[in-house]
């Protein structure tokens, strides 16, 4: 039985914070606690900190496999501003807990790693068919266009276009993509060489 009542509760934070994220409300571990109507002392006994909370709840959401619903041929720009638009309307929609994991590994930046890395498997899935198609993989070149494009298509650089910037939601996204498009034909033409 309780079993069953840990159960209950574990899911109720889950769902709340899922709840506060689709909102795009701040989330904060209090207000997370509120919404499930459980104590705070209560949330973190089912989760050390926010950010693992929120890894739990909404952190899970499998980008790659909406690229690759959407992705056809084997362009790289193309397939790198499309990965753009995956991740920064992900951000976007659930900008409060993404902004909560950010805030937490700036602030302890040992936590950094624990973030998930979405990027990183949104990138790779858009620049694996050039790379196979022309033998390029391991190459130290092709491994700092990764780099930059880690810089760009982040949700750092959302927030940057949104909040320091002042662009609506969804220039902020054309200006996401465009760059994007760019850092990747500036890179696929240094590696291609003249």
């Amino acid at each position: 039985m309780r079993a069953n009542q840990m159960e209950r509760t574990r899911s109720a934070i889950l769902a709340a914070a899922r709840d506060l994220a689709d909102s795009g409300a701040e989330i904060t571990m209090s207000a997370v606690a509120a919404e499930a109507r459980v104590s705070e002392a209560t949330a973190y006994r089912y989760f050390p900190d926010l950010v693992s909370l929120l890894r739990a709840a909404v952190m899970v959401e499998d980008q790659v496999a909406a690229l690759r619903s959407m992705t056809a041929g084997d362009d790289p720009v193309e397939r790198i501003g499309q990965a753009a638009e995956v991740l920064g309307r992900a951000v976007l929609r659930r900008q409060g807990a993404v902004r909560a994991v950010v805030a937490a590994s700036i602030a302890k930046p040992s936590t950094a790693r624990e973030r998930p890395a979405q990027r990183f498997a949104l990138i790779e899935h858009a620049l694996v068919p050039w790379i196979d198609a022309n033998g390029l993989a391991g190459r130290a070149d092709v491994e700092q266009l990764v780099r930059d494009l880690a810089l760009v298509v982040s949700a750092e650089s959302v927030f940057a276009l949104t909040d320091l910037c002042g662009l609506a939601p969804d220039d902020a996204i054309a200006s996401l993509v465009a760059t994007a498009r760019r850092v990747t034909a500036a890179g696929v033409a240094a590696v291609s060489g003249p």
